[in-house]
């Protein structure tokens, strides 16, 4: 990758991520808009449209088939020529990428990547340690990142904070919004249906909650996952069927829509980085209930503009969303605050410019490329 590039082509990135994450998706189509070529390798499944190319599994054991595959990438490399290597999750394509030993390369950790994946064994440390020395540049959504992967070997200046963050057009709705007084109180959780979610918490709270108050309030569970059948299950257990509502996958839109007819945001999650769910909910204006986490509390102040719980506490959830129902002050001051901080620190296209200027500096383009339009 050379020092200096032509004037006369567009610069080039090799995106490694995973084709089932909505945020690699946004990720690659961000740079396609703006203008870069981009090729996309994912390990399968390869779904929904994405149109990643297909990294072979080689082995069942995934941290064997990255190895087999390090001479395929290679070779991808070296053909594509590509500018700059963006790795999105550190553990799987970040290590993939650092295996190949090209430069420069970018790698983005998105929360368990570095909160949880160390912890599992020491080969996953190791790995996570490797990818961190290799990397000339790399992004993190919260404060919390930054402190565990200086623990991991990271170099402080290398380290950039960037939530991914939302479309302006989600602020729009939580800033034309007022706070509905009239019943019943619509709560949702946006969450995938994973152990890590901890969604069957929010339910023993709503058990906990239509037992012990006179208001009406619904649930809407947005999301798919492996427990979705349990989950389904154990509402109709706790005699909550009827007030529960499972959703499934949502496009964007409905996502928006099911957010902008919520008064109440949950959020059990036991690890998170910034939460891209909790950004979207305070754009929209509800109210967020989430677990007390370090990365939720650069976003949440406790009674100020949301609540905070302890983790797996169903009893304590179930009384921040008694107050909640009835709290109409702590709404709408949520709503006012909140649609504020996302509109400074949170959206998307101003969080990517800035990522794609980082980018940039590690390439012979530096700021060659003049203002573009934001997608």
């Amino acid at each position: 990758m050379s020092e200096t590039v032509p004037t006369n082509r567009a610069p080039r990135i090799l995106i490694l991520g995973e084709a089932a994450a909505i945020h690699t998706r946004r990720w690659v189509a961000w740079f396609r808009h703006r203008g870069w070529v981009v090729r996309w390798l994912s390990f399968p499944p390869v779904a929904g449209g994405a149109d990643a190319e297909i990294i072979p599994r080689r082995h069942r054991w995934r941290a064997m088939g990255i190895v087999l595959n390090v001479s395929h990438v290679r070779r991808i490399i070296d053909e594509f020529k590509p500018d700059v290597l963006s790795a999105l999750f550190l553990p799987d394509y970040g290590w993939l990428a650092a295996l190949t030993k090209r430069h420069p390369l970018a790698v983005s950790a998105w929360g368990s990547d570095v909160l949880i994946a160390p912890a599992k064994s020491r080969l996953h440390r190791w790995r996570i340690e490797s990818v961190l020395r290799s990397a000339d540049l790399v992004f993190a959504d919260a404060e919390l990142l930054r402190d565990r992967m200086e623990g991991l070997g990271a170099d402080p200046g290398r380290i950039h904070i960037i939530p991914l963050g939302v479309d302006p057009a989600w602020v729009d709705i939580g800033e034309s919004r007022s706070v509905r007084a009239n019943p019943p109180t619509r709560i949702v959780s946006t969450r995938r249906l994973e152990p890590l979610y901890q969604v069957d918490v929010l339910l023993r709270a709503v058990s906990r909650l239509s037992k012990s108050t006179d208001r009406s309030f619904q649930l809407v569970v947005v999301g798919d996952g492996s427990q979705r059948a349990a989950l389904e299950s154990l509402s109709h257990e706790l005699g909550v069927s009827g007030i529960v509502a499972f959703a499934g996958a949502v496009s964007d839109d409905a996502m928006r829509m099911h957010l902008s007819q919520a008064d109440l945001y949950v959020s059990c999650s036991v690890s998170d980085g910034t939460s891209v769910s909790l950004l979207e909910a305070m754009a929209t204006g509800c109210l967020p209930i989430v677990t007390d986490l370090p990365a939720n509390r650069e976003w949440i102040t406790h009674e100020t503009n949301g609540l905070l719980f302890p983790v797996g506490d169903d009893s304590s959830l179930a009384d921040a969303l008694r107050r909640s129902i009835g709290d109409l002050s702590l709404r709408e001051q949520s709503r006012r605050r909140n649609t504020a901080i996302i509109r400074e620190r949170a959206l998307w296209p101003e969080n990517m410019s800035r990522a794609e200027s980082l980018l940039l500096s590690l390439t012979g383009f530096g700021e060659r490329l003049g203002p573009r339009e934001n997608p």
